[in-house]
């Protein structure tokens, strides 16, 4: 089913607004005849984009998923459309220039859904309305957001159980307001044996959380459930439980830890009974608390062992394995994952790609096109580009860089990270190894740990970059050249008084703004 609309309006009147397939897939607000960039490489667009609707990469024509919006340059007026499901279809929006005029189809893959069309004198409101209606019938869950701190922006895949207990004692002693300790990538024999242990981890995960306890936290646990590493004895244990390509072998997509991996088919019925213990397994290990990432690989493109069940619907069917066997008490954290699918089963969602030590990563972004690169600067404008997701989860703006050492992002361009923070709300984290920290770290730190209501913009213009810059409590410019007094890669507070909490982060994010 395809929905099909004109608007008779020139396009080079118009910006579209744009919502990436997954957390990491670029969100943005351009120009309607500059042209979307698709990745050089194919493995980047496997894990970065939807590859069954990857971006044109022509000028004029915009894809979107789930929810679009076009606005009529230098005013708040314009068109929204939004798919009012997500659990078993996937909304495919594209935006054309025609000539004179422009076309808009909504392509439906899965079964049939109401879809939304409006033209609007607020773009702003509307896509806030349309959206939380859409969280709202999928049963968001939005519980209170948590403050977290993880091992991978320090530690990566080399981190050891004495790692999270050194920082989580410092963390005491410090008085450092978290809640939970999260145990990132690098304690598993493999990908899909995660109840090994890599030996140069220095226990077990199920070691941690008891010790954790003690301490006052929360354990929580990364995994990439539905990742199968191609030398895992799930791998050659179980074949059948994989996705498979067109010739009836295990599909290999993406590349990373060293190559590329296989996915779950989350159709096969042992599959999903096996997501369900492992789930449950963490959770009687004492993590109540888990971070699943690379969740896209369940949606991937192939053949499934149930074909008649949507790419959505299996993606689905994963998650709500997951989900039964944690508990609808515990806490879900999406990373990587199909964003508006996962409404009504995940607690929070990462919205936007991996932030970095560092501003941009250029090379890769501009040259191989890869607009889903981890970089802040990346993350910014996506995450900043979804400010209306909060109806539908959780946000995970990602963590604070507040460390100096080991870090090249400059004073200003941590002060746009806490500014992003604060804008967006939702959960607050840290990976900074809190030894390394000096007293105007653990200031900013702790500054970075406030949690914060969601901001609104107040304009849709590209003055600052191409995502969402004007707000009611500030102005963000993520581009390399100052715009009028706005520094470049900045973010300026509007409102010098304003209290966040029972503190002021007003003047910190002031002094941050410049160097």
């Amino acid at each position: 089913m395809t929905h099909r609309f004109t608007l008779n309006v020139h396009p080079a009147d118009l910006l579209v607004l744009t919502n990436g397939y997954q957390s990491w897939s670029e969100s943005e607000l351009r120009p309607l005849l500059d042209t979307p960039v698709r990745a050089k490489l194919q493995w980047m667009t496997e894990q970065g984009q939807d590859p069954a609707f990857a971006p044109s990469d022509e000028a004029g024509v915009w894809r979107s998923h789930t929810l679009v919006a076009l606005v009529r340059e230098g005013s708040n007026r314009g068109w929204v459309g939004c798919a009012l499901d997500a659990a078993h279809t996937f909304a495919h929006w594209e935006v054309r220039a025609a000539g004179d005029r422009v076309e808009v189809s909504c392509a439906l893959e899965g079964p049939e859904v109401e879809v939304a069309w409006e033209e609007t004198d607020d773009v702003i409101a509307t896509v806030e309305r349309l959206s939380a209606e859409l969280g709202r019938r999928m049963g968001a869950r939005t519980p209170a957001p948590l403050r977290v701190w993880c091992s991978w922006y320090s530690y990566f895949r080399e981190v050891t159980l004495g790692d999270m207990l050194d920082n989580a004692r410092l963390a005491k002693e410090r008085e450092l307001p978290f809640d939970v300790f999260q145990l990132d990538d690098g304690f598993q024999a493999d990908l899909g044996d995660w109840f090994g242990a890599d030996p140069t981890f220095g226990g077990h995960a199920r070691d941690l959380p008891a010790q954790l306890a003690e301490l006052g936290y929360r354990a929580g646990l990364w995994l990439a459930p539905f990742l199968v590493g191609p030398n895992s004895k799930l791998f050659a244990a179980h074949p059948e439980w994989l996705l498979k390509d067109d010739a009836g072998a295990p599909l290999l997509l993406g590349d990373n830890w060293g190559g590329p991996y296989a996915a779950l088919d989350t159709t096969h019925p042992e599959a999903l009974a096996w997501l369900r213990d492992l789930a449950a397994t963490c959770r009687s290990w004492g993590y109540d608390y888990l971070k699943i990432d690379f969740l896209y690989a369940a949606a991937f493109p192939g053949v499934r062992h149930d074909p008649a069940v949507s790419r959505a619907q299996a993606y689905r069917m994963g998650l709500q394995a997951i989900r039964d066997g944690l508990g609808e008490d515990g806490f879900l954290l999406a990373c990587g994952a199909p964003v508006a699918a996962s409404i009504g089963i995940v607690d929070a969602m990462r919205t936007g790609p991996d932030v970095t030590p560092f501003w941009d990563d250029q090379p890769r972004r501009v040259l191989l096109g890869d607009g889903a690169v981890p970089a802040t600067r990346s993350a910014l404008q996506t995450t900043l580009a979804r400010w209306y997701q909060h109806a539908w989860y959780q946000p995970d703006p990602d963590v604070m860089i507040a460390r100096r050492e080991l870090s090249l992002l400059r004073d200003h361009e941590r002060g746009a990270m806490l500014g992003m923070l604060d804008t967006i709300g939702g959960l607050r984290a840290s990976s900074d190894p809190i030894a390394m920290l000096g007293e105007a770290d653990l200031a900013l730190l702790r500054r970075s740990l406030e949690i914060t209501a969601p901001d609104r913009p107040v304009a849709l213009t590209t003055a600052g970059g191409p995502t969402v810059t004007q707000w009611a409590r500030g102005t963000f410019n993520i581009t390399d050249t100052a715009a009028g007094d706005l520094p470049a890669r900045s973010f300026r507070v509007l409102d010098a008084g304003r209290s966040v909490g029972t503190h002021t982060q007003a003047q910190t994010l002031v002094e941050l703004a410049h160097d």
